[in-house]
């Protein structure tokens, strides 16, 4: 049998600086959670929006080169006016910014089932295993410990959401074969990195507070569902019972220009066209009220996920997009087109102080749970 000295080893490797201790906790998260295979699985399928991009961005790079291929594939951009199809350099940014923005939206709710099930545990598990004192009694500062758990989230949905936009944008790049987009678009590449940071930071820090508030990480798992998909549906009721109570006005209005009908043929056909002329301004009246009324609208603010859709809507400049494209349509129908497609109209710094207040309070909560140990240095 061998005998081993069990005496002080002197150690010979390099040690790392201090900034970057952080690093092993990440590395040591993301190898831990990739072992799970419900964590396999589930990256397999919240990357099935970035295969969708890829074609999309690939399909329009052969539009744009008008390949003798993409004919057959034309059905999937019939949706798209007759103008775009005919000039697509000329709508480029346009059609680039609203591919991204959809499959930004998507990989959001991807990315909010995403950290339920890496987060909870990241530090309830610490605090239900005592295991805070192991971190703590070594060269490890609170801000390493809480950079390293975040840094684990952010790995995550990096995977999800960052690398498919880079490679999406690669891949449409290649297959456009034109240098001009990098110049046109790579402010779409920019602002999509720094939506999936501000997911990555604002609910990473926000998962974290949560899980540092309790040992079990199913009330950590049932809080943050209750904030994510409560709040949704909160938002959601209280902004259609204001709608309904502004459509309800709109519809006694339409009856009150309602005139009592001739018998007489001919003069009934002149009211008949009076009356939808009358009625047709009371639709674009409402139109625009419902437009001018969201822009006062605070009830998205209630729900989380509202208001990080409405920052990356703001960092892709998706409503610029929007007015754009609206003026192919004619006259009349621009108003209901921007009704149909443009989304919120709130600003957008309303749920960035709301973001910002939630990052706050979330730094102040990690830094109180763990305030007490620092008696271990």
């Amino acid at each position: 049998m061998p005998i081993f000295d069990q005496g002080y080893q002197h150690w010979n490797g390099t040690l790392g600086g201090q900034g970057w201790r952080w690093l092993a906790i990440t590395r040591h998260g993301v190898r831990v959670g990739m072992k799970s295979l419900v964590m396999r699985i589930y990256l397999l399928l919240a990357l099935a929006p970035a295969l969708v991009l890829v074609f999309m961005l690939c399909i329009w790079g052969l539009v744009e080169r008008k390949a003798e291929s993409v004919s057959s594939l034309m059905g999937i951009l019939s949706f798209l006016q007759p103008e775009i199809l005919a000039h697509p350099q000329h709508f480029r940014v346009e059609i680039w910014t609203l591919f991204y923005s959809q499959f930004l939206q998507i990989e959001l709710y991807f990315s909010i089932v995403l950290i339920l099930i890496v987060g909870p545990n990241l530090i309830s598990q610490d605090l239900r295993f005592n295991a805070l004192p192991l971190y703590f009694s070594r060269p490890l500062r609170r801000i390493d410990y809480f950079a390293g758990k975040l840094g684990i989230i952010t790995a995550f949905l990096a995977m999800v959401m960052i690398v498919p936009a880079i490679v999406g944008y690669a891949l449409g790049l290649l297959f456009s074969l034109d240098i001009t987009i990098l110049r046109d678009t790579f402010r779409v590449l920019l602002a999509s990195i720094v939506y999936g940071l501000v997911i990555a930071v604002s609910a990473g820090l926000l998962m974290l507070a949560m899980s540092s508030l309790s040992r079990s990480s199913r009330y950590t798992a049932l809080f943050w569902l209750g904030m994510c998909f409560l709040g949704i549906s909160l938002a959601f009721v209280l902004g259609q019972v204001n709608q309904e109570q502004r459509r309800h006005q709109y519809h006694r209005q339409m009856m009150n220009v309602r005139p009592p009908i001739s018998q007489d043929p001919a003069e009934r056909r002149i009211q008949m066209r009076e009356l939808q002329r009358a009625q047709g301004k009371l639709e674009d009246e409402f139109r625009a009220a419902e437009l001018h009324a969201g822009e006062r609208d605070w009830r998205p603010l209630i729900s989380y996920t509202a208001n990080l859709e409405r920052v990356g809507e703001h960092l892709l400049g998706t409503r610029k997009c929007w007015d754009r494209l609206s003026l192919l349509k004619s006259a009349d129908e621009r108003d209901r087109f921007i009704y149909d497609h443009a989304g919120p109209q709130y600003p957008w710094y309303w749920s960035a102080i709301v973001l910002a207040a939630l990052f706050g309070l979330s730094a102040w909560i990690l830094n109180v749970r763990v305030r007490s140990l620092d008696r271990l240095k």
